[in-house]
């Protein structure tokens, strides 16, 4: 498909395809010099989509997709980078959480202190 239609089927711009290209994480075939984006770079791009989402950078996604490259899909050494990754982004997590529930609990007693004034 053209990168039109690509647009069309993953919601984004075209700045973010070609941004995804350069970065060697969406990569289309080229038949008579046009770009054909397939389900695959569909697969990919939601990929990509999905591992932000839980706070994993550009550069971590560039890491697992050169793991899935070189090593295939299922290997082991791909779902051991995947399990590291995801432990050290659950421990970002967790001490997150740690510092908002910190927050959470400061708030509260301020307000209840400030209401005793009222």
């Amino acid at each position: 498909m053209k990168i039109s239609e690509f647009i069309k089927q993953v919601n984004t711009t075209k700045d973010t395809i070609r941004h995804y290209e350069e970065l060697d994480l969406v990569k289309p075939k080229w038949i008579n010099g046009m770009r054909d984006y397939s389900i695959k770079d569909i697969n990919d791009f939601h990929a990509i989509k999905e591992m932000q989402l839980i706070g994993f950078t550009l550069k971590d996604v560039q890491e697992i997709f050169d793991l899935k490259r070189t090593d295939g899909c299922g290997s082991k050494k791909l779902i051991q980078g995947l399990l590291n990754s995801l432990d050290q982004e659950l421990e970002s997590v967790l001490k997150e959480e740690q510092e908002l529930q910190y927050k959470k609990n400061k708030i509260t007693t301020m307000m209840l202190e400030l209401n005793q004034l009222i």
